[in-house]
């Protein structure tokens, strides 16, 4: 009966934090610059505030960990919410339609459930564990796509701020991406990735890469799940460092790198 709950609560609580966004999104804003490039507003702050009180009221003795906020989540929590209320700040402070409501369920470290919200199109993809996943209701699949040079890439770029890493990683980074641009059918550069990994798990893309460098874990459970529900494959580009990750998300078809 809890599980039963759990998928309704979290099917409601992204639906409505989807709509909070949407009728916020062409408002004014009070923006804050967190980092360079980086953007919150009083909508992320006031949508944080709500979902993690939502969820206290539903389930007190739950824990709550907001993506890049400045909780000390526990080693395996027996049940924990990981959300991220506003993947995409910048975009949506600067008026850009691109960004996702992000939640994630787990159970003694297993993640059972997850939605992930793009409220400017009204998608909302979800997936519970070993049921597969669907947008807006409908069973979704990975594409069948499986040559690199027919493929349609959604890319991360690396990040600039990370320019002068003396390590070189900068460097390869974009190396890398010159080697898909020309390897691939066709690569479009965005960023958010809960909404590129989300596109390959519907079959809109075939892969997802991310070499942005700013990733973590955390901020990619939703959509990863969501992804891998649907048949897609997510594998490491190189080890966490400092908490960030760079992966690829793929149909398990197709080989990028």
């Amino acid at each position: 009966m809890e599980n039963v709950e759990i998928k309704q609560f979290i099917l409601q609580l992204s639906a409505e934090a989807g709509e909070f966004l949407r009728n916020h999104f062409y408002t004014y804003k009070n923006v804050y610059q967190a980092d360079v490039g980086a953007y919150v507003t009083n909508i992320d702050l006031e949508l944080e505030e709500t979902m993690r009180r939502r969820i206290k009221e539903k389930f007190p003795e739950h824990e709550v960990v907001i993506v890049g906020g400045k909780d000390n989540p526990s080693e395996v929590g027996a049940n924990r919410w990981v959300i991220d209320p506003l993947d995409g700040s910048s975009h949506f402070a600067r008026g850009v339609p691109i960004y996702t409501t992000t939640i994630a369920f787990q159970k003694d470290g297993q993640t059972k459930y997850a939605a992930v919200n793009h409220p400017q199109t009204n998608q909302l993809y979800f997936a519970e564990q070993g049921k597969g996943a669907k947008l807006n209701g409908t069973s979704i699949k990975v594409s069948k796509t499986n040559k690199l040079a027919k493929s349609y890439v959604y890319l991360e770029l690396p990040e600039k701020k990370f320019a002068d890493q003396p390590s070189g990683e900068f460097k390869k980074s974009m190396s890398k991406v010159d080697e898909l641009i020309a390897s691939a059918g066709q690569v479009e550069t965005f960023r958010i990735g809960s909404a590129g990994m989300c596109l390959v798990a519907s079959g809109s893309f075939d892969a997802y890469v991310d070499m942005s460098g700013s990733s973590t874990a955390l901020g990619q459970l939703a959509a990863s799940f969501i992804l891998r529900e649907a048949g897609g494959e997510i594998t490491d580009l190189k080890p966490a460092d400092n908490g960030f990750v760079q992966v690829v998300g793929t149909n398990g078809k197709l080989k990028v790198f």
